[in-house]
């Protein structure tokens, strides 16, 4: 809970517990909490913004008021008793919602540079929108980079208002850490750039904490909405362009099932143009006015990408598509079109949760969970293909869940409701964040992180591998370091809690 949000709810206990108390008479000053705990409401209202989770503390509140100042409301000993006990049960109630539904933080960036962000629209005037094919395709992207410790503004929303709906509007509450419109760190004359795409119906800001700590380690990062695509993608002028994409049981029947296939295949192809357009259009922010943040600034040279679920296949499809790209992270994503059978140029970082179970062994599933198992299980097969033929590496952190590789595990403490696996999300965070980090300064800035080098520890937790490419010899088939039924690779183990992206550069 927040600061008034809590300051509220414990005078509004201390102010029930006193009605219901024997001895209130000698506490006589309590009488009055209700009308103390106002301002508290409204510098609430004012500055952390109402939000449903709070509504029965909210109605508590009202009542102890009215109960406060309405002299003539009397009541028998027993009704009255009764009425704070219920008014308890509801600040009870409103304390449970408001801790499983938080307005929730990221865990802070731990690089060397404060961050900065800014958003920006591109227009593709050589292609038109799939669902409106009266204009050209518009993208808005958002940018995390890195800024001076000088700089001061307001911190970004984790989401926009228009974004959200009634149900998750805590979300347009949370706060980032990253200052709008900040300068761009001038300590540096280039920075190298990375590419987000996001998930299924996913946003731009699935992945505000990864985006913010590279950006904080000396990193521009451009994460896109894709319109009619994402959940929600809010333009300058205010117009909201919401997601088009059905969320349905896609195993539930045969049919529909091959119709998500369809849709994956063609989202990936056409989010894959979207990112190509998106480089295209930071190479001219790169070449425009001086005036501009960004101007002389981009080292496209040094370019990378990453996604998350669908946004991992378009990652790995940019990469088959584009040589401009020169590392792809791929976490837990599906992939479709060429570079499921064919790897990209770039090299290639597969992280992702347990390994699925060959439905072949499991003879009491349902049709549609065998569908599901099906896929998960082709799918991970191609991708060991991948990996064991062409080399890169592999993070498999085995008790996360595949929403352990967003934002989405910081929402609530029940992992049921964050749809995350049975592990501290900030730990699971911090070993996502060490490993993209060392991939990244290998492939973009070439410097070799013991991360990627020297790893041991226990396999209780994950397993990480990398493997030569094929095209090396007798390096296409590296010793392994720890045994495992599904290795393509060298195996190396490190605990999962290793503090050493803390420390500064």
């Amino acid at each position: 809970m927040r600061i008034f949000e809590l300051t509220t709810t414990v005078v509004l206990v201390a102010y029930l517990t006193y009605q219901i108390s024997p001895h209130r008479d000698n506490y006589s000053c309590f009488a009055c909490l209700p009308l103390v705990c106002l301002p508290i409401i409204i510098l609430h209202l004012i500055i952390e913004s109402a939000r449903w989770e709070m509504l029965p503390i909210y109605l508590v509140f009202i009542a102890a008021t009215y109960q406060a100042v309405a002299s003539q409301w009397a009541m028998d000993v027993q009704t009255h008793y009764i009425i704070n006990v219920l008014g308890l049960g509801c600040v009870g109630v409103g304390i449970v919602l408001s801790t499983v539904f938080p307005v929730f933080e990221l865990p802070s960036p731990t690089g060397p540079y404060p961050v900065g962000t800014t958003s920006r629209l591109f227009i593709d005037r050589g292609r038109t929108n799939p669902a409106d094919l009266g204009g050209p395709r518009e993208l808005m992207v958002q940018i995390w980079y890195p800024t001076d410790r000088s700089s001061m503004g307001k911190v970004a929303a984790y989401q926009q208002r228009a974004t959200t709906t009634v149900w998750d509007a805590r979300f347009s509450l949370a706060k980032t850490h990253s200052i709008i419109d900040a300068s761009l760190r001038k300590s540096q004359s280039r920075y190298p750039v990375l590419l987000y795409a996001p998930s299924w119906n996913g946003m731009r800001t699935e992945n505000t904490h990864l985006a913010e700590e590279l950006a904080s380690r000396g990193y521009v990062i451009v994460g896109i909405d894709h319109p009619y695509s994402s959940f929600a993608t809010v333009f300058p002028d205010g117009h909201v362009i919401r997601s088009r994409l059905l969320d349905e049981d896609f195993y539930s029947t045969e049919s529909s099932f091959n119709r998500f296939l369809e849709t994956a295949e063609t989202e990936i192809q056409a989010r894959t143009d979207d990112v190509r357009f998106v480089v295209n259009a930071l190479g001219q922010l790169d070449e425009a006015d001086s005036a501009d943040l960004f101007a002389n600034r981009l080292d496209l040279d040094r370019l990378g990408i990453f996604g998350f679920s669908l946004g991992g296949g378009v990652a790995a499809q940019a990469c088959w598509r584009d040589s401009r790209f020169k590392a792809c992270l791929n976490m837990d994503g599906f992939m479709a079109g060429e570079s499921l059978k064919q790897r990209g140029i770039a090299p290639l970082f597969f992280m992702s949760e347990a390994d699925p179970i060959d439905p072949q062994r499991s003879s009491e599933l349902s049709l549609p969970k065998r569908r599901e198992k099906a896929l998960d299980w082709e799918q991970f097969v191609q991708a060991r293909k991948l990996f064991s033929t062409f080399g890169g590496y592999w993070l498999t952190i085995k008790p996360a869940k595949h929403f352990n590789f967003s934002d989405y595990a910081f929402s609530s403490p029940i992992h049921f409701f964050s749809r995350s696996g049975a592990i501290d999300p900030v730990r699971v965070a911090g070993t996502i964040d060490r490993y993209a980090f060392a991939f990244f300064e290998l492939y973009l800035r070439g410097n070799n992180h013991k991360w990627l080098e020297e790893p041991v520890g226990d396999l209780a937790e994950y397993r990480f591998e990398k493997a030569g490419s094929a095209s090396e010899g007798s390096n296409s088939s590296p010793q392994a370091v720890a045994t495992d039924p599904h290795s393509g690779g060298r195996i190396d183990n490190k605990p999962i809690d290793d503090p050493g992206l803390t420390k500064k550069d």
